[in-house]
């Protein structure tokens, strides 16, 4: 069964960048600063692939079936995600630039599979907000978060990539709640790379793909 590391939380995908392969600058220092880049309109951008339906409703039949789980609201099934990369606030008119960034990334890298192995809570350390999916890294999943941080990452954390799909959210977060189950789950396969515009309302946050990315076609 995998185990988080105690420090981890939902932001891991936030990981180091530096210098692009080409020698530009990345696009955190032109695009993605909040603090510098407050003109226009600003959309909060993620990189994700998505689970097919058939898988999603597997995962999600096997979280309702865990006995004695605190009061939680289920992640919808057409959102159920890997997050590769959370972007944050871009500037509207940077938008096509962030396109041309994931359209790159993704076109290096091939089509990918990842297996379902168990569930647990996140964060790693603290009150428990999430039920998530867990399974294994692999090379392809690291490359393609690796080529995403360096083009388009604001933070320059080395936080390791973790993939994990939340299947939940509790509410409210739980202390002293904790789930580590082993879960022989479905095998995914992605042939896209997704960037999702994400709009926190009150009722929980709107996804909406703006880029669906082909995996390996250049």
């Amino acid at each position: 069964m995998l185990k988080w590391p105690s420090d981890y939380s939902d932001n891991s995908t936030r990981s180091d960048c530096g210098k692009r392969p080409d020698g530009e600058e990345p696009l955190t220092r032109r695009v993605v600063d909040r603090q510098h880049r407050k003109r226009g309109r600003r959309l909060r951008l993620f990189c994700a692939l998505h689970s097919d339906p058939a898988a999603a409703q597997q995962l999600i039949a096997a979280v309702e079936s865990i006995e004695s789980l605190p009061d939680h609201r289920l992640t919808p099934l057409h959102q159920i995600h890997m997050t590769l990369l959370f972007i944050g606030d871009v500037d509207a008119s940077d938008l096509d630039e962030v396109r041309e960034s994931v359209l790159r990334a993704a076109s290096a890298v091939e089509p990918l599979q990842w297996r379902v192995e168990g569930f647990g809570t996140l964060p790693g350390r603290g009150a428990a907000r999430t039920v998530a999916a867990l399974g294994p890294s692999s090379r392809g999943l690291e490359e393609l978060h690796r080529r995403l941080s360096q083009r388009l990452a604001r933070s320059r954390k080395n936080r390791p990539f973790l993939p994990h799909m939340t299947l939940a959210r509790f509410t409210p977060a739980r202390s002293g709640f904790q789930l580590d189950r082993e879960f022989a789950g479905p095998l995914l396969r992605f042939d896209t790379l997704d960037l999702v515009l994400s709009r926190l309302l009150p009722s929980g946050a709107e996804h909406q793909r703006i880029l669906e990315a082909p995996l390996g076609v250049s």
